[in-house]
């Protein structure tokens, strides 16, 4: 049995896949719908915020490290949308979600972090 992978529908109707392969992004709405590749780094977890932001937690480069990245709902307008990293954890993150205030909160393998824009707490 293989890895879930991560799926999202976001308000607009494009849909996020990611694995193994990457973050993809497929638009229903382009002819017969239509695929566009983002990264080729696995990515765990998809999250898109209230603001349309889409965060993603992916392998870095070295496999030992995991990034919590951000694209802007502007960037995402375009094919080729690059990503803001956020945070940098040795070992996996877990799980993206915004609470009602607008901090982001993930996992880590030494507890749980809040992200309010500007700063980081963590908590153990």
């Amino acid at each position: 049995m293989g890895i879930p992978l991560p799926i999202l529908r976001i308000k607009k109707g494009n849909i996020w896949l990611g694995g193994n392969d990457g973050l993809w992004r497929f638009d229903p709405d382009r002819g017969r719908g239509s695929f566009i590749n983002f990264t080729t780094g696995f990515v765990g977890y998809i999250y898109e915020d209230r603001k349309g932001n889409i965060w993603t937690s992916s392998e870095g480069a070295d496999t030992h490290t995991w990034l919590l990245s951000r694209y802007d709902e502007q960037s995402l307008r375009a094919e080729k949308a690059t990503a803001t990293p956020i945070w940098k954890e040795e070992g996996m993150l877990f799980g993206i979600l915004e609470d009602k205030n607008g901090n982001i909160w993930f996992g880590t393998l030494n507890g749980v972090c809040r992200y309010d824009g500007k700063s980081f707490n963590h908590f153990k």
